[in-house]
């Protein structure tokens, strides 16, 4: 998309305003005819690449999917790769955020059954290609050289291209011209740079394989460095040592690795023979499907619901007769009682909770042994003397009719009221035995 200068007329009105007076208009357009005798009335059209727009500036690979759905195949980018397809597919998968070891074992072990998986240590984000072919410098500079568990059971290795001194100083070039004034020489000192570097990571290199040969532009920051032989059927761009793409059988199946996958982005599938290679590798192992993979790994619902949906439908059942059961509404109506009444032993028993919270426990013991004195009075008058002390005589009695040993019917009514709840129960149960039992 060219966006290109376009030159206006000078006092042209806006439709629907209404026109000014003659001599308005003539002191309006003095400071116009100023500025115009000021300056060289030189004009300068020039263009600028603002790079694809709609799905193409957010799926890299939009084209190489229209390219394979004209040649039969099934081919659609996918978010996350929550479910690995059948064997007869081709799954076009990045590297470049890391990928795990457990996911990468699933990866190979489906290659191994016969899949295609294609994998690329880069340039599978969607940035402007028109602006750089590959990538950011700065994510070059980032690059830790970290065992990747595809690579590592491939047995291949990786190395920078460029040195990191190297990336350093050009970073810091590219970033010291970017806050430098943008004039005409700096800003083609940065345009030549650029395409220095970005020629430099470029390799037009050819490839035979199958009895075909392909001219392929590749690149990338990193070399692949394969540790055996190649066999039948494998190819490598490059040398083996500084290769930047690897085609390996695995298996029934096979895996291609790209240092790059600038030959599949929107850009520059139609040039060389991109198309055509891309198409070969597809159609290796006949796969009737392709897919294209922005994420290593399915988001953690989908996993969830995947190995073990039959335990998810189990708890939601059981949520749903839980509720069922415990919220009234999900159930039969219950009945209003309008005009039912507790028992006044409920309310006693609140009373006593209340008094027990307030710290008012001795209030409780002196009302307990207050019931005891009262029944002596009424029926064994003999046995009172008249004050509120247990004697030998009544404690005797007490305890032959109680069946509790004398000390403890004495201590019932000469210890404190006690501050625990044990020790409150137990001298609330052997005054109330006491009073039943006179």
């Amino acid at each position: 998309m060219n966006n290109k200068g376009q030159r206006t007329k000078d006092g042209e009105t806006r439709a629907g305003l209404p026109r000014a007076s003659g001599a308005s208009s003539i002191f309006a357009l003095c400071p116009l005819l100023l500025l115009l005798c000021g300056c060289s009335g030189k004009w300068e059209d020039y263009e600028k690449t603002l790079g694809y727009r709609g799905k193409a500036r957010v799926n890299p690979f939009l084209a190489a999917e229209r390219l394979l759905d004209e040649l039969g195949h099934d081919a659609h980018g996918a978010k996350t790769l929550a479910k690995l397809p059948a064997h007869d597919a081709a799954i076009l998968i990045s590297g470049e955020g890391g990928l795990p070891e457990g996911r990468a074992k699933q990866l190979l072990t489906w290659a191994f059954n016969g899949g295609h998986l294609i994998y690329c240590l880069g340039g599978t984000r969607p940035y402007n290609d028109f602006e750089t072919q590959f990538g950011s410098f700065i994510a070059a500079m980032l690059l830790e050289e970290e065992k990747d568990p595809v690579l590592g059971q491939l047995g291949i290795g990786v190395q920078r291209r460029l040195p990191l001194d190297e990336i350093s100083e050009l970073t810091s070039g590219l970033s010291g011209l970017k806050k430098a004034n943008k004039k005409d020489d700096e800003k083609k000192k940065k345009i030549e740079d650029e395409e220095e570097t970005e020629t430099r990571l470029e390799a037009v290199l050819e490839v035979e394989w199958n009895g075909q040969k392909y001219s392929l532009s590749l690149g990338g920051h990193q070399h692949l460095i394969l540790k055996r032989k190649l066999r039948a059927g494998e190819f490598s761009a490059g040398s083996k040592n500084e290769s930047l793409a690897l085609h390996l059988k695995h298996g029934m199946g096979s895996v291609t690795v790209l240092a790059h996958a600038r030959p599949f982005r929107n850009r520059w599938i139609g040039e060389r023979d991109h198309a055509r290679w891309l198409a070969a590798l597809v159609e290796e192992n006949n796969s009737k499907e392709v897919i294209f993979v922005a994420a290593t790994s399915g988001s953690f619902l989908s996993l969830l619901w995947q190995h073990g949906w039959m335990a998810l439908i189990a708890l939601g059942l059981c949520l749903v007769f839980w509720l069922w059961q415990q919220m009234p509404r999900f159930g039969p109506l219950a009945d209003v009682e309008l005009d039912s009444t507790r028992h006044f032993a409920s309310h006693i028993g609140a009373l006593g909770e209340f008094f027990w919270r307030m710290r008012s426990g001795a209030l409780l013991v002196n009302a307990a042994r207050d019931a005891v004195w009262e029944r002596v009075r009424e029926r064994h008058r003999s046995l009172d003397d008249g004050g509120r002390k247990m004697n030998e005589m009544l404690a005797g009695e007490i305890a032959r009719r109680t069946g509790l040993p004398v000390k403890r019917v004495a201590a019932a009514f000469a210890v404190a009221p006690p501050d625990s709840a044990h020790n409150f129960v137990t001298l609330m149960r052997d005054l109330q035995a006491i009073r039943r039992a006179l």
